[in-house]
């Protein structure tokens, strides 16, 4: 069985959390760690193949702690914006760039396009998928959700990010 990873953003404090289709696609078993070291096996409230967007659920004793959302509707090119996950299994991994470009279009593969997305230079890498993509003050704007290669097998200083009022929306 192949182990894989990917991350994602508690948006309710019940267990609620937002993350890409393609990250629990065909997975058998979903494990969230939290930033506490705590955790738990998830399980699959709703997705869209489409929006490459998936709701899963933890059972938590206590209430979980909430990413501040923001707004991607006032975003600015070259605003800093931070890119958070767990890039090539590296947890908690935070990188800085700018905003590239606004609503880009990107066709990834014959099944898979995205349209509208966030275009950073900030560092998206295999396991980035689902994250945040926050502003200056820490507010989430966008979910981490596909990268730029140029065959190199990461990230070649291309990322995108699905705005964030199109993941509320959704959800």
């Amino acid at each position: 069985k192949v182990t894989g990873m990917g991350t994602g953003i508690v948006v309710d404090e019940r267990g609620y959390i937002v993350t890409n289709f393609h990250v629990i696609q065909e997975v058998d078993l979903i494990t969230v760690t939290l930033d506490d070291g705590s955790a738990f096996d998830a399980t699959v409230i709703s997705f869209d193949r489409k929006q490459d967007l998936a709701i899963i659920r933890v059972e938590s004793q206590q209430p979980l702690a909430v990413m501040p959302m923001g707004t991607s509707s006032d975003l600015m090119l070259a605003e800093t914006v931070y890119a958070v996950g767990n890039a090539f299994g590296y947890e908690h991994t935070v990188t800085s760039g700018i905003i590239s470009a606004l609503h880009r279009d990107v066709e990834v593969d014959e099944v898979q396009s995205y349209e509208n997305l966030i275009q950073t230079d900030a560092s998206i890498n295999p396991g980035n998928s689902g994250g945040p993509l926050c502003s200056l003050d820490g507010a989430v704007v966008g979910m981490n959700t596909a990268i730029g290669s140029g065959g190199g097998g990461g990230n070649d200083g291309v990322g995108f990010a699905i705005p964030m009022e199109m993941v509320k929306r959704a959800a």
